[in-house]
């Protein structure tokens, strides 16, 4: 399996850094009171700190806005996912609690202000790629709903079947869904020149201490960006 990314992306956004985290071997099935800890921890310090009236104004969460502009993709329509859990906290809704593996990188997320997803790769089919997509591509949307053909010319994660994310970081497809069956993982990255390459390094760093320590399995990382563009995934 691998892991490409369409050079001419780099092109619009030539900062762009994609951090990939691959755990193996996991268990997701038990819990962890740590684990909660942290995620309350993420949520209360958001609310605490956030720099800002609304979500898409925060200095980490507005490049995404321009980023998206420059890819043609509506910012308010089409939230990147850091964005949408920011506003929900801010509003003071519940933060919902999915498993282990998922509120383990959504405290992550949501404390250095970076969208992420994880994708079970034992559900996927053949290579992985975030690419501009070719008008054939189907999506199913998280939590179920009707499955559309994503219009060419959109920014996606896919497999060699189907879109994973839509609008690069707005919603993920249902298939891949981390759920407590899951033992393998696939996680990007991705991060803006504005949030700092660094960003990337930091975050893979804390994957690589936590997901072993609370959840077993091993791990694999790299750093993809306009010089590195593809990656042979060890699975």
């Amino acid at each position: 399996m691998h892991f490409f990314i369409q050079k001419e992306l780099f092109n619009l956004l030539p900062d762009l850094t994609i951090g990939v985290v691959i755990a193996t071997g996991l268990d997701n099935t038990r819990s962890s009171g740590e684990i909660d800890r942290l995620l309350e921890q993420a949520v209360e310090t958001l609310k605490k700190n956030f720099v800002g009236e609304k979500a898409q104004d925060h200095p980490r969460i507005k490049p995404w806005r321009n980023a998206f502009s420059k890819l043609g993709i509506s910012g308010s329509k089409f939230p990147s996912s850091i964005e949408s859990m920011a506003r929900r906290i801010l509003k003071g809704d519940p933060f919902p609690r999915i498993n282990p593996l998922v509120d383990l990188y959504n405290s992550i997320s949501l404390k250095y202000l970076v969208p992420m997803g994880g994708h079970d790769l034992d559900t996927l089919q053949g290579n992985i790629y975030l690419r501009f997509a070719e008008g054939w591509e189907p999506f199913t949307p998280m939590g179920g709903g009707e499955t559309i053909t994503v219009p060419k010319g959109e920014l996606v994660y896919r497999d060699d079947s189907e879109v994973l994310t839509r609008n690069w970081v707005w919603r993920q497809c249902d298939k891949d869904k981390a759920t407590e069956k899951t033992k393998n993982i696939f996680i990007p990255i991705d991060v803006l020149g504005d949030v700092g390459k660094e960003r990337a390094v930091e975050i893979i760093n804390e994957l690589s201490e936590w997901i072993p320590k609370y959840l077993g399995g091993t791990i694999f990382s790299a750093i993809l960006n306009r010089e590195t563009v593809s990656l042979d995934l060890p699975l």
